[in-house]
C-alpha cells in the first residue's frame, strides 16, 4: 500500500506549478483564476503563496513573486488580500557583468520569436533556436502546438498569396465538436487572442467570417482559385466593428472579460462585483454567451437590452446539442 504524499511536499508542488503558470503570464493572473486553474481553494494557495514570499530569499532561488491590486500597483498592497499575483526575478547581476534573464522574460522572447515563424515558416535558423530555448529553458512551459501553428500560418500565408481555397476543421469555442468550412483566405492578423485569419465564407466570397488558429484542428490548401471581390476590406471592416456592452460581473471573474473582450472600461465596482463597459467582436451573441456562462450566475448584462438573454440562449443551446433537454433551441 503506498503511503499519502506529505502535505509539505503537494504545497511545494503546487506552488511550484503555481511559478510555471505566473512565467507565462508577465502581467499577473488574478489570485481566484490562479487557484482554479490549479484546482485549489483559494485561501489556501494564498496562504502558500504569502509563506514563499515571506521565506528568506537567496542566490538559490530565481523566481520570486509580487502582489499587486487590481490597478496593477504593488505599493502598498496586503498579500493578504492581493487580487493579482505575477512572478518576478531575485537574481541579481553577476560580478562579471552578466545578466540573469527571469522566466517571464525568456517566455516574451519565445512568444515573439514563434509569432515571427509564423510569418517565417522557412526560417530553420529561427526555428532550431525556439526549439533549443523550449527544450532547455522553458521545458514543460512552452504550448505543445507551437510548431503546428507555425506551420498552419504558412499554408495559409501561401493561401493568401496564391488565392486557393482551403478546406479547415475548425472547432468554435462555443461548441465541442469540429465543423468543416471551405474558405477564402484574406488576410492573416494578429489579436489579443492570437493569430486569426480573415476570410470568404461564400462561394462568392462576399460572406466572410473569422477563425482562430488555435481553433483549427486541419487544413488543407485546395488547387481551386478564388477572386477576391473589391470591396471586401470594406466588409472585413464592418465585421470587426467592436459593439459596446455594459455588464456586471463577479471581482474573481474579471479574467473572463479580458480573455474574450477586446477591451473593457471601469464603470463601478464594490467588494463583490465590478460593472464594466466592454467591446465585443462578431459573432456578439456567441461571445457574450460564453463569457456570461464562464463567469457564472452572477453576470448580467445591463446594456443593451437586447443581448440580456445571450448566456441564457447559449445554454439552452448547448443543452440540447447534448441532448439534455428535450426542448429545441429558440430559433434565431
Amino acid at each position: 500500500m503506498s503511503l499519502p504524499q506529505p502535505v509539505f511536499l503537494r504545497r511545494f508542488e503546487r506552488v511550484a506549478n503555481a511559478l510555471r503558470v505566473l512565467t507565462m503570464h508577465p502581467g499577473g493572473v488574478p489570485v481566484g483564476r490562479l487557484a482554479a486553474e490549479l484546482d485549489v481553494a483559494e485561501p489556501t494557495l494564498r496562504e502558500e503563496l504569502v509563506a514563499y514570499y515571506c521565506a528568506d530569499s537567496g542566490p538559490q532561488r530565481q523566481v520570486g513573486i509580487e502582489f499587486l491590486d487590481a490597478g496593477g500597483e504593488t505599493d502598498d498592497v496586503d498579500p493578504a488580500v492581493a487580487e493579482v499575483v505575477r512572478a518576478a526575478t531575485d537574481l541579481p547581476a553577476t560580478e562579471i557583468g552578466v545578466r540573469h534573464t527571469s522566466p517571464a522574460e525568456l517566455a516574451h522572447i519565445y512568444r515573439a520569436g514563434q509569432a515571427l515563424l509564423s510569418l517565417e515558416p522557412d526560417n530553420d535558423v529561427l526555428d532550431g533556436a525556439l526549439r533549443t530555448l523550449g527544450d532547455t529553458m522553458l521545458p514543460g512551459l512552452r504550448p505543445v502546438d507551437d510548431h503546428w501553428k507555425a506551420e498552419l500560418a504558412g499554408t495559409l500565408i501561401d493561401a493568401i498569396r496564391l488565392r486557393r481555397w482551403v478546406r479547415v476543421s475548425y472547432t468554435p469555442v462555443w461548441r465541442d465538436d469540429r465543423m468543416e468550412h471551405r474558405i477564402a483566405p484574406y488576410r492573416l492578423l494578429r489579436t489579443r487572442r492570437g493569430w486569426e485569419v480573415d476570410a470568404g465564407m461564400s462561394a462568392d466570397g462576399r460572406v466572410v467570417g473569422s477563425f482562430i488558429l488555435t481553433g483549427i484542428r486541419e487544413a488543407t490548401m485546395l488547387d481551386e482559385t478564388f477572386q477576391r471581390p473589391s470591396e471586401v476590406d470594406d466588409r472585413l471592416s464592418g465585421y470587426r466593428f467592436e459593439q459596446r456592452v455594459e455588464l456586471v460581473v463577479p471581482q474573481d471573474a474579471r479574467w473572463v472579460v479580458d480573455r474574450f473582450a477586446e477591451s473593457s472600461e471601469l464603470l463601478a465596482e464594490d467588494a463583490e462585483s465590478v460593472k464594466l463597459r466592454i467591446r465585443l467582436l462578431p459573432p456578439v451573441d456567441r461571445r457574450l454567451g460564453v463569457l456570461l456562462l464562464t463567469a457564472g450566475p452572477l453576470a448580467f448584462v445591463t446594456d443593451p437590452p437586447a443581448l440580456a438573454d445571450a448566456g441564457r440562449t447559449l445554454a439552452r443551446e448547448l443543452l440540447h446539442h447534448h441532448g439534455a433537454s428535450a426542448d429545441p433551441p429558440p430559433s434565431a
